[in-house]
């Protein structure tokens, strides 16, 4: 009998790789934590072998229900939610409580966190350290962290392909540089470490696919595929923080699959405060690793910018 991996955020975009990577493999039968009718009838469609549980994830209740039975969990939490603490925690504790149920099957919990949970200034990675901390201090010696950086998948190559005058858009200042992540070398580094599982207790990675690469830099390598000189356009800070408030929230579907009711946060204050720390730290400085530990858990080169811009199809 398969067993049951419980992944949460299915349809955002670190699982919406992973998923199709795990599904009817044979060694899972997976359980997908959505947040709406809407993303439940979107997964099954999708996903039609997999059970889909509608569930809150603010409530420990519904975690613990979530885990019953359970194996494994891919906790992947709702970023910029002011209950992402809380949301972490209760899965923990969860797990917890699922491991010491009589005749537990409960094997591994693996946690996408984020790289440098130390920059507290950034709350999207202080909130992700408690839960961290929750892990280290549980009775479980089952877990691995992920630690992913910024994603390079994000960038609207094609987009700006189809554009007369390519604009790109960013929130804060391009010249500083960053370490970056493929979204399928993730999704493929994950999938290692789920069906290894035991090599991996009480492991913590950092993961990049790159050396810090500059916003300036990338829109140059843009610019060289799609044969159209790039512009970058960087808002006032106001404008920046209510811009990137609506590209993460402004879809509804994408809304509730994070947790969000489809208006947004219900406390969209404290989401307001994430999304403006977060800026004001790229404005001075970015968010740097090094690819080693993806390279060793990949066993191959990972995924390069212009390697991923040169992959995509331009219509």
């Amino acid at each position: 009998m398969s067993e049951v991996l419980v992944i949460t955020c299915p349809s955002g975009k670190q699982c919406s790789r992973l998923i199709p990577l795990v599904y009817d493999q044979g060694r899972f039968q997976l359980r997908l934590a959505a947040h709406s009718q809407q993303s439940v009838n979107k997964l099954r469609v999708q996903y039609p072998d997999a059970e889909v549980v509608t569930i809150d994830l603010q409530s420990p209740s519904d975690c613990r229900r979530l885990l019953n039975g359970a194996t494994t969990i891919n906790a992947v939490l709702p970023s910029l939610h002011s209950r992402e603490k809380e949301i972490g925690i209760n899965l923990v504790d969860a797990a917890v409580a699922e491991s010491m149920r009589q005749g537990n099957v409960f094997k591994h919990f693996v946690f996408s966190s984020v790289l440098c949970t130390q920059h507290r200034s950034l709350l999207q990675h202080d909130l992700k350290s408690y839960v961290e901390e929750s892990l280290f201090l549980s009775p479980l010696v089952c877990w691995t962290i992920l630690k992913p950086t910024n994603f390079m998948n994000t960038y609207p190559v094609a987009s700006l392909a189809a554009m007369d005058k390519p604009v790109l858009e960013k929130w804060w200042a391009p010249q500083h540089k960053n370490s970056l992540i493929n979204l399928e070398d993730l999704a493929e580094a994950t999938t290692k470490v789920l069906l290894e599982r035991e090599v991996h207790y009480l492991a913590e990675y950092p993961l990049c696919s790159t050396m810090p690469i500059s916003e300036t830099e990338i829109v140059d390598i843009i610019s060289r595929r799609i044969g159209k000189k790039v512009d970058v356009k960087t808002p006032a800070f106001e404008d920046g923080v209510q811009r990137l408030s609506q590209v993460l929230f402004s879809n509804s579907i994408q809304a509730t699959d994070l947790g969000l009711a489809p208006t947004g946060d219900l406390r969209g204050d404290l989401v307001q405060d994430t999304v403006e720390r977060l800026i004001l730290f790229y404005n001075r400085r970015g968010l740097q690793g090094n690819p080693n530990v993806l390279r060793w858990l990949l066993g191959r080169e990972p995924t390069t910018v212009e390697k991923w811009i040169n992959s995509i199809t331009l219509t």
